[in-house]
C-alpha cells in the first residue's frame, strides 16, 4: 500500500495542537485528540478563569489606590502646603527698567506654588524685554523667589525725529548700548540727563532690542568710547555726535567745538586729534571747528585768533594765516 505523500501535510502534522497525537495504523497517520470534554471538567476550567480575574481585579484596584494615595500625599504635601507659596517676588537690578515692571512681565502672582513654575519659560519672558542682558532666577521654598536681572548700560540717547525718538525724554526717549542694541527709556534720572546724544536722522526703522549693525554707527560709538577716554577737563567732555552724512559724522564737545570725523580709519583721524588738542591746550587756543576727515590742509577755526608765536618759521605750519575779521586757520 503507497504511503501519502509528505510536505504539506508532514507541516501540518507538526505544528498540530499540543492536546492532538499522531499514530500510524497500517501504514496510515491517524491524529488522535486526546482532550478530554465533560461537563465537569468545563466548570473546574471556568471556575479557575474567575479566580484568576478576580486577582487581576484586586491587582488593578490596589494599584489605582496606591496611586490616588500617593497624589494625595504629593498635593498635602507639596503642592497645598503653604509653605512652597509664593509670597514674596524679589527683584535686584539696575538701570532704567523699573522693577514694577519686571513683575509684571513676570506674570507672577501671590500664592503660586514655587514647586510649579516653570523657570525657563519664566526666564525666557523676561528676555523679550529689550532692556534685558541677562536672567537670573533662584527660589527658597520658603515663599521667596528672587529675580538676578542684569540691564544694558546705555552710553548714549539715540536720536531720529522722523521716528518720533527724542533724547531726555521717558515716553519716546531711546538708549543705545555699547553693543549697538537700542531699548527705550523707562525713566530719566540725573545721570541720564547727562549721557550724550548720538544723531542719526538717516535711521529707517527702529527695532528695541535688536543690535543697529550700520556702520556709521558701530564708528560713532568707537568714536565715543575713544574721546571719552582721553576726556581730561569738563571741556573735553563730549555732548553728543551727529551722524550727518553715511561717511562722516561730527562730535560736539561741552566747551561747543565741533570736530569732523570720517566714519573710517578712526586711528590715523584721533591721532591727529591728540596733536592737535595738546598744542591748543599748551597754547591756549580756543577751537570751533575742525575737520580731520580730510589727511592735508585740515581746516581749523578758531573763537579768537591764536597765539602763533614760533610758528610761522615752521615749514610744516607755514601755511597757517590769521584774519582779523573771521579767526580761521589752516594748518597741515
Amino acid at each position: 500500500m503507497p504511503t501519502p505523500p509528505k510536505g504539506p501535510t508532514s507541516k501540518s502534522t507538526a505544528s498540530a495542537p499540543s492536546d492532538k497525537k499522531s499514530k500510524k495504523v497500517g501504514g496510515v497517520t491517524l491524529e488522535v485528540d486526546l482532550k478530554v470534554e465533560s461537563p465537569k471538567i468545563r466548570k473546574m476550567e471556568k471556575a479557575q478563569m474567575k479566580r484568576q480575574g478576580f486577582k487581576w481585579a484586586m491587582a488593578a484596584v490596589i494599584f489605582i489606590c496606591l496611586a490616588v494615595l500617593l497624589k494625595i500625599t504629593i498635593r498635602e504635601a507639596f503642592i497645598s502646603n503653604p509653605q512652597f507659596s509664593l509670597k514674596q517676588v524679589v527683584v535686584r537690578t539696575q538701570g532704567s527698567l523699573t522693577a514694577q515692571k519686571i513683575v509684571r512681565t513676570s506674570a507672577l502672582t501671590t500664592g503660586t506654588n514655587l514647586l510649579t513654575v516653570n523657570m525657563r519659560e519664566l526666564q525666557s519672558r523676561l528676555m523679550q524685554l529689550p532692556q534685558v542682558k541677562s536672567v537670573g532666577i533662584s527660589r527658597d521654598y520658603e515663599g521667596r523667589l528672587t529675580l538676578e536681572v542684569k540691564q544694558r548700560l546705555p552710553v548714549a540717547w539715540l536720536e531720529n525725529s522722523k521716528l518720533g525718538m527724542i533724547a531726555g525724554r521717558a515716553d519716546v526717549g531711546h538708549f543705545i548700548d555699547a553693543e549697538g542694541v537700542c531699548f527705550p527709556c523707562e525713566v530719566v534720572t540725573p545721570v541720564y540727563q547727562t549721557l550724550p546724544v548720538i544723531r542719526y536722522e538717516a535711521l529707517d526703522q527702529n527695532v528695541p532690542g535688536m543690535a543697529l549693525t550700520e556702520l556709521p554707527v558701530k564708528s560713532a560709538l568707537t568714536l565715543l568710547k575713544e574721546l571719552q577716554e582721553r576726556t581730561e577737563t569738563d571741556v573735553d567732555t563730549v555732548r553728543g555726535i551727529d551722524i550727518h552724512k553715511p561717511y562722516a559724522m561730527t562730535a560736539i564737545l561741552a566747551d561747543k567745538a565741533q570736530v569732523i570725523f570720517g566714519v573710517d580709519e578712526l586711528d590715523e583721524q584721533l591721532t591727529r586729534y591728540d596733536r592737535i588738542r595738546t598744542e591748543a591746550r599748551n597754547r591756549q587756543w580756543r577751537v570751533a571747528t575742525l575737520n580731520l576727515h580730510v589727511k592735508q590742509n585740515m581746516p581749523v577755526t578758531f573763537r579768537e585768533a591764536p597765539n602763533l608765536t614760533g610758528l610761522l618759521d615752521d615749514p610744516v605750519t607755514a601755511a597757517v594765516k590769521t584774519s582779523s575779521t573771521t579767526p580761521k586757520t589752516q594748518s597741515r
